[in-house]
């Protein structure tokens, strides 16, 4: 998990819903973040229904600072992200999310970082976007952009995330290992000689291309020494049944 030097602090301002906040909160701990402002709440950040929709990340509800305006929310911040889904009528830039995103990786090695959120009914206001250096923007419908609060959170939280991580695609095998490429072609030549025995290739100038496609087939599925086993007690017994 990243330390809180190196998080964005997420800001609400003036959020209306209890439930929203508690939900928030719980988006900003799926993604181990941790620094939450609000300004001007309309609620009560502990109320029974931000609890309740925290879901067990309410200690975030107790540990955010509120605030009564932006300057004394962002006094302290060096560079403010404002978020909308549609672009305003002032000059401003606007960056896709997870551009953004990548780019306040890069920022909070040497800046602190604020990221605002408007609230539910009306987003922010030009006055608060006019304070911000840049937008960041959710790609979404533009006949439909209207994003719920959590959701624009849960939404930046993961991009975010996706930058603190070293991602890569995890082949679980559980109690077994990938097949070695020795057991793997051992496998693949007694299959051959199987086939060859069946007469499979019917027309033996086509032999080659086919028996490149079923190795492709099987080094797809990336096999496992316990998938070689479960295959070869298959052929052996289709093998035996065919001898009877």
């Amino acid at each position: 998990m990243q330390s809180i030097q190196q998080q964005p602090t997420f800001i609400l301002v003036r959020p209306q819903l209890a439930e929203n906040i508690g939900a928030v909160a719980r988006a900003m701990a799926n993604f181990g973040l941790s620094q939450l402002r609000v300004i001007n709440p309309l609620c009560n950040l502990l109320d029974e229904k931000a609890v309740a929709t925290a879901a067990g990340a309410e200690h975030l509800l107790h540990q955010a600072s509120v605030f009564d305006s932006i300057e004394a929310a962002t006094a302290d911040l060096q560079w403010l992200y404002g978020t909308c889904a549609t672009q305003r009528h002032m000059i401003k830039e606007y960056i896709p999310l997870p551009l953004a995103m990548t780019k306040v990786m890069t920022q909070l090695a040497q800046h602190t970082v604020g990221i605002l959120f408007g609230p539910e009914r009306t987003g922010l206001g030009n006055d608060i976007l006019s304070r911000c250096h840049q937008i960041i923007q959710i790609p979404v419908d533009p006949d439909f952009s209207s994003i719920n609060l959590a959701q624009a959170v849960i939404l930046t939280g993961y991009e975010w995330f996706k930058q603190t991580q070293d991602l890569h695609i995890l082949l679980n095998c559980g109690e077994t290992t990938l097949a070695t490429q020795g057991n793997l072609q051992r496998f693949l030549d007694d299959l051959e000689q199987a086939l060859d025995r069946a007469n499979y290739w019917r027309e033996p100038h086509k032999k080659p291309l086919m028996w490149q496609n079923l190795q492709n087939i099987f080094t797809r599925l990336q096999l496992t020494e316990q998938d070689l086993r479960s295959l070869r007690g298959v052929f052996q017994s289709l093998t035996r049944n065919q001898t009877k």
